[in-house]
């Protein structure tokens, strides 16, 4: 059985508790410095929960907000913009699926890309029992699967693990 898990997150995001996007704050100061370094001035925050760690904005511009379990932020962003971020989001994405998102990444980021990954099992599961991080891979796999799967060498990608298997490599 293949577990549709955008529909199990839309079930879980009806708690207004749950997934507020908290885990911007310990990754903010690499974005910081990515944004400065390549001069960018558009940001796609791509699996962004609920937003609500943009109430209390530290970030000097305003982020395009995507998340598709999040009725809000549901809608594919069109465009690009000059960095793509995404915190604690790549391990709630099944395996198989990976690659797919990856080339979509790539394809809105025109100066970088920064994935902040966990590598533990969650707290959480999902309405349906399962952990709510089904992939956890050392920062290896995911760097591999970057370069075959994203096909881009014209910007800047930068992955941080952290929890089992922590790391921080620019690719």
């Amino acid at each position: 059985m293949v577990t549709n898990y955008i529909q199990q997150y839309k079930e879980y995001h009806k708690d207004y508790r749950k997934y507020p996007g908290n885990n911007l704050e310990p990754q903010l100061h690499h974005i910081l410095q990515l944004m400065q370094e390549t001069e960018s001035t558009t940001l796609l925050d791509y699996g962004c929960g609920k937003g609500y760690q943009y109430h209390n904005n530290r970030l000097p511009i305003s982020p395009t907000l995507y998340d598709p379990a999040v009725p809000e932020h549901e809608n594919k962003p069109k465009g690009q913009f000059h960095g793509v971020i995404s915190t604690d989001v790549m391990e709630h994405i099944p395996e198989e699926q990976i690659s797919d998102v990856f080339r979509e990444i790539s394809q809105y980021a025109t100066r970088f890309v920064f994935l902040a990954i966990a590598t533990d099992l969650a707290i959480a599961t999902l309405p349906n029992g399962e952990n709510a991080h089904c992939t956890i891979k050392p920062l290896d796999w995911w760097v591999d699967t970057w370069w075959h799967s994203a096909v881009r060498d014209d910007i800047q990608v930068h992955i941080k693990t952290y929890g089992q298997y922590e790391g921080y490599q620019i690719i």
